[in-house]
């Protein structure tokens, strides 16, 4: 009951009616009044009479003396109630607004009556009449309890969605439920859903399962509910959620219960028993011939080995499942511990009562174990604290294991126990690795011994000789030629021959004989025992050779004027070169030693003969300094001749410089004959070796910046430039010369 203020007069009293449902589902007329406010000691009566069946009912409503409540009662005879005006209560020191009407609202939810039958309600004080009005209920079909919603449902197995479509206009409960032997179906809180907003609704399938339903209702009290089950009776693909779905009980120790999400479904899954490694939980291999048949899916136990790790497996079609009922160990008669020893594995069993145990050799194949071997047994009397098995290994595999089981009294199911074979494995690594350092260390102690002999026969062995012919008195050239000699002569044990050194030596044969039969001698001498005579090349040895080319062609000019081939003129203009050429010549010798000079020209006549001899100049070598610039001033006659440009070719130098082979003059043939076989990569590292300690000896006296051998290439044009055009300027003039003298003699 609630007070409102009006500030105009209005007509009272005032009264709207309606139609409901109660909680049970039937029609209710609802009476809405406004009066004005009662009195004290003054009553107002409401009657409500359904015409067809003169049924009427009255309400008496007074207010009482506290001037805060207002009581009413049913007539003729019911248990008076009251209530407080509200919103706000009267008080004795309330002062009312005299310029506002206070007006009375009071509803009244149900008078019960019958649908399309006419009621009267009539509104009364004490002596009049207030208010009357005549009303037929009705009611629209959604508030029926005959009614059902008009929908359509759509199954999708793959992505596990319904799909339901509603026609618009309707007011809807909706849920997801479990359809089974019961009448009811049970399932989750229904969502209210207004098919104007939303026309279409996806539910998520929780569990595809044959019994799950779809489950539609008009939101009135008690209203029919319809459900519609697409799986039922239908096969779902690979069993759909049967088996995910369900639970396993355990009843006692001997009992256990499947219980699936739909018991009415008649599919049926196999069932037996499989081991569950401690180090891999995710898979459990199957037990041979431990079937488990059901009686109202119950299945039982008693003859089952109920290890913690022992466990059952549905299987459905495709699907699987596992369940391990006996994982808290408690229900375990005996236990079993597997050690490796050698050559064998030690199966140690406890057991609390009298027992027979049995134990055979196992391996993992395509997911399941097979047995290996002969199968052991022993028996354990009660009070035995531990016996042993013994199984030999006759083969080792790294995945050997044991199944272990009780033979007598039997149970089903045999324990998979593989052993940890780590620490021998690591045992086995440790022995290999010390059989290899061991295997190693001797190798290469082998070889160390191996190796040092044979140097030790290299450096002994004979060499092949080196007569080492400088062409320049130029102090870095003869300081190469001196590291390139003693290089040889103390990394290689050659022997090495140079004049420089028989010059200042205190043997007297270089002075007694002289340079130029000393190098024939010497030259002679190398060639027989297959030495090298190598002939340092430069900027001067190109001009000697220029000049001793000339040398030997003035002879021939010689032989050819007393001969009468060559004409006056021509004989003027050779004798003005040649004078030419002597100056040059002089110029040269100066700056030439006399031992440098004289053992340089012997040895181009001996370099010239040997290339027209049938060796082809065999024996004979070039040698160039990098950064001295001879390599660019080698003649073309010459250019047949093996050349090396140092330090670049010294590894293919020392290479061709190696051990003296089987020769006409001798040598250590056992020696020569070890080196033969001995691998060509020692002799290509061996002289590589050597070749880069050669080198660092030349590199200290070669001129190694940039800027040095840009001088020296400046200074080798410069040298030629000035000569060339001095030589032809002065022929120009003699020349002209010859011209005016035979004019002036016939004046």
């Amino acid at each position: 009951m609630e007070r409102s203020d009006i500030d105009e007069k209005q007509n009272l009293p005032q009264m709207i009616l309606s139609t409901v449902l109660d909680y049970s589902g039937a029609v209710c007329v609802r009476v809405r009044l406004r009066v004005e406010p009662l009195l004290a000691n003054t009553s107002l009566q409401i009657e409500f009479t359904e015409l067809d069946a003169r049924n009427s009912h009255a309400i008496l409503v007074w207010r009482s003396h506290e001037n805060t409540t207002v009581r009413w009662r049913r007539l003729p005879k019911g248990r008076s109630r009251r209530v407080k005006v509200g919103p706000c209560c009267f008080t004795n020191n309330e002062h009312l607004d005299l310029r506002k009407t206070l007006v009375w609202e009071m509803q009244f939810d149900c008078f019960k009556a019958q649908v399309d039958h006419a009621v009267l309600v009539s509104v009364h004080d004490v002596n009049r009449t207030l208010t009357n009005a005549f009303y037929v209920p009705t009611v629209h079909h959604r508030y029926l309890r005959d009614a059902v919603p008009r929908y359509d449902v759509r199954a999708d197995t793959s992505a596990k969605l319904f799909m339901v479509t509603m026609d618009a206009g309707q007011e809807l409960l909706a849920r997801l439920c479990y359809k089974n032997l019961a009448p009811e179906c049970k399932g989750n809180t229904s969502s209210r859903i207004n098919t104007d907003l939303d026309p279409e609704v996806t539910f998520s399938i929780p569990h595809l399962v044959p019994c799950i339903c779809v489950q539609l209702y008009y939101t009135g009290v008690d209203a029919r509910r319809d459900t519609t089950c697409p799986f039922k009776d239908k096969r779902l693909p690979g069993g759909g959620d049967i088996l995910s779905s369900s639970s396993l009980k355990l009843y006692g120790s001997s009992v256990l219960e499947w219980k699936p999400l739909c018991p009415s479904d008649p599919s049926t899954p196999a069932v037996s028993l499989c081991w569950q490694h401690h180090k891999n939980h995710s898979q459990c291999f199957p037990v041979q011939n431990s079937t488990l048949h059901d009686r109202d899916w119950k299945y039982n136990v008693t003859a089952v080995d109920k290890h913690a790790h022992m466990c059952v497996k549905f299987s459905l079609n495709d699907s699987q499942r596992v369940f391990c009922p006996f994982s808290s160990g408690v229900f375990s008669e005996w236990d079993v511990t597997v050690v490796t020893g050698s050559q064998r594995l030690h199966v140690r069993l406890s057991s609390s009562i009298t027992a027979s145990f049995s134990a055979q050799l196992c391996i993992e194949e395509e997911g399941e174990y097979v047995a290996k071997g002969n199968v052991h047994s022993v028996h354990m009397e009660e009070g035995t604290e531990e016996v042993e098995l013994s199984l030999p290994l006759n083969f080792f595999i790294p995945a050997l294991c044991v199944q272990v089981w009780r033979s007598e009294p039997f149970l089903h199911g045999k324990r998979i126990i593989c052993p940890d074979y780590t620490h021998r494995r690591w045992g086995l690594v440790i022995a290999f690795s010390l059989a290899f350092l061991i295997t190693l260390t001797a190798v290469g102690f082998l070889t160390y011994i191996f190796v040092k002999k044979e140097t030790s026969v290299w450096r002994c062995a004979e060499r092949k000789p080196v007569l080492l012919v400088s062409s320049s008195d130029d102090a870095v050239h003869v300081a190469a030629v001196c590291a390139l000699a003693s290089g040889l002569q103390e990394e290689l044990h050659m022997d090495v021959r140079l004049a420089q050194w028989a010059h200042c030596s205190t043997h007297a044969s270089l002075a007694q004989l002289g340079p130029a039969p000393w190098l024939y001698g010497q030259c002679q001498e190398v060639q027989q025992a297959g030495g090298v005579v190598l002939l340092a090349w430069s900027l001067e040895a190109q001009q000697a050779f220029l000049q001793w080319r000339e040398r030997g062609g003035k002879k021939e000019r010689e032989n050819s004027w007393w001969r009468g081939k060559i004409s006056d003129e021509e004989k003027d203009t050779v004798w003005s070169n040649e004078q030419h050429k002597d100056k040059q010549k002089e110029g040269w010798m100066e700056r030439a030693s006399s031992v440098t000079d004289p053992v340089f020209n012997a040895t181009l006549s001996s370099l010239w003969s040997g290339l027209h001899s049938e060796c082809c100049g065999q024996g004979f070598g070039l040698v160039c300094f990098q950064g001295l610039g001879g390599s660019r001033h080698i003649p073309k006659e010459l250019r047949g001749v093996r050349r090396y440009c140092l330090p670049r070719d010294l590894s293919t130098l020392i290479h061709e410089l190696d051990l003296k082979e089987s020769s006409p003059g001798g040598g250590d043939k056992k020696a020569s004959r070890g080196w033969c076989c001995w691998p060509r990569f020692f002799s290509k590292a061996l002289s590589f070796w050597l070749s880069h300690r050669l080198a660092q000896r030349l590199e200290a006296w070669l001129p190694q910046k940039k800027q040095d051998r840009e001088k020296s290439k400046l200074i080798l044009k410069l040298s030629h430039k000035p000569h060339s055009k001095l030589k032809k300027k002065k022929l120009k003039k003699k020349g002209e010369k010859k011209r005016k003298g035979p004019v002036t003699v016939h004046s």
